[in-house]
């Protein structure tokens, strides 16, 4: 396979979190799945270093140095990526957008992507330990948390699934 270049680096969010834009468009109508009525996410993007690792990184390497180590090792590895077909309905108790604590819900759909693993490894060099590997997914759907739920490890995504969803549940599920 072709070395395919890293988009742009896309700095740091307002978050504190590393993400990469998909320039596919988000769903455009909400969906209704279990009785949930799920809203598409504004925005499409795989989560590359969640909120809990980037305060480990920033706890363990000041700026510049982090910024530039962080930034060679996203732009040395291929970013392609494919779905698998395979889709989650995810349940997370958290802080709902209205404030209270409660289930929030995501539907997610997994993505193989290579560089996933190689960045990681990387990033725990960095930090003197082995890193678990986020499991590569983006967020379609959200109820409760706008944000989304976040997925850091294979085991959080077990013990946050309810179920896999069909993929024609989700046109099914899609009023029109």
């Amino acid at each position: 396979m072709a070395h395919t270049p890293a988009p742009a680096w896309p700095g740091w969010s307002d978050a504190g979190t590393l993400v990469m834009p998909l320039a596919a468009p988000p769903p455009v109508r909400p969906l209704t799945l279990d009785g949930l009525r799920l809203q598409p996410k504004r925005e499409l993007h795989v989560t590359l270093i969640g909120g809990r690792l980037a305060e480990r990184l920033r706890a363990s390497l000041r700026d510049p140095y982090l910024t530039a180590a962080v930034r060679t090792l996203y732009e040395a590895h291929d970013w392609h990526f494919a779905t698998t077909g395979e889709y989650r309905l995810l349940r997370k108790p958290a802080r709902r957008d209205d404030g209270r604590f409660g289930a929030t819900h995501s539907v997610i759909a997994l993505l193989t992507m290579p560089a996933m693993a190689a960045f990681h490894h990387g990033l725990g060099r960095l930090l003197g330990t082995q890193l678990p590997l986020p499991p590569p997914h983006v967020t379609l759907y959200v109820e409760g948390r706008a944000q989304g739920i976040g997925v850091r490890s294979p085991s959080a995504l077990r013990g946050y699934a309810v179920r896999a969803i069909a993929p024609h549940e989700l046109d099914a599920g899609a009023p029109a």
